[in-house]
């Protein structure tokens, strides 16, 4: 009995930690393409044609990717996130590139939403519309897909935030608070921001190693470590618990 009982607990903190770690399709979307190159896709704007690159070289870059007819979350996101950025000080440098990834979206369509949303005071906004959204939405990792009953995209309330250099060095997704949209801010503009690193191998005692280029995760010589003492725990009960079983069969 006491076998059976160690061994189911044994078989629980094996696969627990294992369930854990995935199968090797960790794939959170704030952790992919981090560090990569953003695509330098052609823009339609007011302005007429530029090239994404034209504008995070002026200044650091926080792209929204939503699409107009969206029902769900697009709206909630640029309101938030222009509720978050109306305080932020002037001598931050940065802008918001709204940037539609629905082919059937026209320029027009992102100017009307641009009436609603855009800071006309200091300019930081651009709406936008770009023939080479495959391109685009490749390179930050954005996922999209389209819903034939509710005629809807299921996709994720992204921000990314795009260095002067044109790399992704920071994703948030979901509605932010005020704190976390100017951390990013503070990001793409090079400013040392503390963290916690993901682990590596570097990292001995980690419980998982992650590997950025794969996004996958498996377990660490830290995880065993951890394990450890239960494990030894579990076996010094059974072979105390033998011993007196033992021992009263004797007597």
């Amino acid at each position: 009995m006491y076998k059976s009982i160690f061994t189911g607990v044994l078989v629980l903190l094996v696969n627990g930690a294992f369930a854990q770690s995935g199968t090797g399709d960790y794939n959170l979307s704030e952790e992919t393409a981090l560090y990569r190159k953003v695509a330098p896709v052609k823009i339609i704007t007011r302005e007429g044609e530029r090239q994404l690159p034209d504008l995070y070289r002026e200044s650091p870059l926080i792209l929204a990717m939503i699409y107009t007819r969206c029902t769900g979350i697009c709206s909630p996101l640029l309101l938030k996130l222009a509720e978050n950025t109306r305080d932020v000080s002037e001598k931050e440098n940065y802008r918001i590139a709204v940037v539609s990834f629905d082919p059937v979206d026209s320029l027009q369509d992102m100017l009307r939403l641009e009436k609603y949303f855009g800071d006309e005071k200091n300019n930081r906004w651009t709406f936008a519309v770009t023939p080479q959204i495959d391109s685009l939405i490749q390179s930050i990792a954005f996922t999209a897909a389209w819903d034939s009953i509710t005629r809807q995209f299921d996709h994720e309330a992204l921000l990314v935030g795009i260095n002067q250099e044109g790399y992704v060095v920071k994703k948030l997704t979901g509605l932010r608070d005020k704190k976390e949209v100017v951390s990013l801010i503070r990001e793409i503009n090079g400013a040392f921001v503390p963290s916690y690193p993901l682990p590596g191998s570097e990292t001995f005692f980690s419980c998982f190693t992650y590997n950025p280029a794969t996004q996958k995760r498996q377990p660490a010589w830290g995880l065993l470590i951890l394990v450890a003492p239960a494990v030894l725990t579990f076996f010094v009960i059974g072979a105390v618990a033998l011993k007196y079983r033992r021992k009263r069969q004797v007597g």
